[in-house]
């Protein structure tokens, strides 16, 4: 199965990934709850002190800096398969304090070498691997990288391509993106994609996770076509 790649999006030509955040933020729904609902979770279930975090797309170096420019004793090894996104992490990184207790490698998660992470993160990053046996593989490659126990925030996109719902709701995507102030040609281009990425459905998607290992799936968030979990390795 042929499956759409991050990199192979369309991004604006005067704003590019430098401005992915800006754009994301306008696309997608609930972003912002997103985060803060991964903080606080990891919050309620990492003990007080040192947590090594591990974040799975670690993208633009965005994710890393929010969950870690409150929570001092936390501090995080990222992966990114698209380099010029883990050069902007690094970039942005560098500018924080948050940087001196982070890397971001550009590797793929199964060719990372670091193990026995306090927990982990994979957001908006699962539903590019396609289901022909690499999300199975993907998902083992996480939880082998965590200790027992260690909770993963995993949110993806989610749905089955032609289903009568899911095609309801990535219609709402589109109009809810014009509502932001997106122009409706491009809008409609970004609803188009969903059609492209390795979505499955939330139950094919709990399936995965758990034969790749993890236990205690817990439903943390719902907005349109997106989806969350906490897992447990």
């Amino acid at each position: 199965m042929s499956a759409l790649k991050f990199e192979d999006q369309k991004f604006p030509e005067k704003s590019g990934i430098n401005d992915y955040v800006r754009l994301a933020e306008q696309f997608i729904p609930g972003r912002r709850a997103i985060f803060a609902i991964t903080e606080a979770a990891l919050l309620e279930l990492l003990p007080k002190g040192q947590s090594r975090l591990l974040v799975v797309g670690a993208g633009g170096g965005e994710e890393i800096v929010r969950l870690g420019q409150n929570n001092e004793d936390w501090s995080f090894v990222g992966v990114d398969t698209f380099q010029p996104m883990v050069d902007l992490a690094r970039q942005r990184l560098a500018e924080t304090p948050v940087g001196k207790r982070s890397q971001v490698h550009a590797v793929a998660i199964d060719s990372l070498d670091d193990r026995d992470f306090d927990a982990a993160t994979c957001i908006l990053t699962a539903h590019f691997v396609p289901d022909d046996g690499a999300k199975l593989s993907f998902f083992e490659s996480i939880r082998s990288r965590l200790k027992p126990g260690a909770p993963l925030v995993i949110v993806d996109g989610v749905g089955v391509v032609g289903e009568e719902q899911t095609e309801l709701l990535r219609r709402i995507w589109k109009r809810h993106a014009i509502l932001n102030g997106v122009a409706e040609e491009a809008a409609a281009a970004n609803a188009e994609t969903f059609k492209k990425v390795a979505v499955v459905s939330a139950d094919r998607e709990e399936q995965l996770l758990t034969a790749a290992g993890f236990s205690r799936l817990t439903p943390i968030f719902r907005g349109l076509t997106i989806k969350g979990w906490l897992a447990f390795a």
